[in-house]
């Protein structure tokens, strides 16, 4: 058995014909709000106060961190959404068994998630103590760092969080060296207008992350080699702040 899961604070086959997701552009991120809309029970579940929605992307199924079916567990790296207008991020590395309501399958874009859906006082989880498995850790580095396939909820300051947890959750000592987890993200995250072009070299204050986010590639790309300065620069914009230093620190729901 491994770590309870504090959703509260590190927030959390036969599917409908595939619908359109609210636009995520059109979503406020609020972590209090949507930690407002959860609680959790002295005997370990988590109830939603409020109707909420989890998304991932469908991919997830097909690489080992969502298992959908009659029993739903899902990695714990998910968008929870109150309102069809806020969210939150969750970043645990490890799989969460979720009981929703109802789920289908959405677009945002071209991308492909699974929207599960939470009636007000239905209960999200059954239990938030988890299981430690680290080969979820490979998984997830392989998928979204070394992949590059990155789900809309997760940002520049959210990748490079993304395996703050894994010792904790998962017994794994990958990401215990942050600056490395961050230097791998400011290789791959690039300036939407020209991919090869590093975005730490773009990018000039925490603002300009909501603002002119970047977008990323494969961590051994070869048409998209860098011809920027190189990689000796670690993750933080020009203000000189790192994210991870803004007013959401890591391994806080976002």
């Amino acid at each position: 058995m491994g770590r309870r899961a504090d959703a509260a604070g590190e927030l959390l086959k036969g599917c409908p014909i595939t619908g359109d997701i609210t636009d995520p552009k059109h979503l406020v991120r609020d972590p209090a709000r949507v930690r407002a809309a959860l609680v959790e029970t002295p005997d370990g579940r988590l109830v939603a106060k409020e109707a909420v929605k989890i998304t991932i992307p469908t991919r997830f199924a097909e690489r080992g961190l969502a298992e959908v079916g009659i029993e739903t567990f899902i990695y714990g790296v998910y968008a929870i959404t109150l309102e069809n207008s806020y969210y939150g991020v969750s970043l645990v590395n490890a799989m969460i068994r979720i009981e929703p309501t109802s789920m289908m399958k959405v677009l945002s874009g071209d991308d492909e998630y699974y929207e599960f859906s939470f009636e007000k006082g239905s209960v999200i989880t059954p239990s938030l103590d988890l299981v430690k498995n680290d080969s979820l850790i490979y998984r997830i580095f392989n998928e979204m760092l070394a992949g590059a396939h990155v789900p809309w909820y997760i940002g520049y300051a959210e990748m490079a969080c993304l395996l703050d947890t894994a010792k904790y959750h998962a017994g794994a000592n990958v990401g215990r060296n942050h600056d490395i987890t961050e230097l791998l993200v400011s290789i791959i995250s690039r300036n939407a207008h020209d991919r090869h072009e590093f975005y730490r070299t773009t990018v000039k204050d925490l603002h300009d992350l909501l603002t002119n986010p970047p977008v990323f590639i494969p961590l051994r790309s070869i048409e998209f080699a860098a011809t920027s300065e190189g990689h000796g620069q670690l993750l933080q914009p020009r203000g000189g702040q790192r994210p991870g230093q803004s007013q959401h620190a890591c391994g806080a729901p976002e």
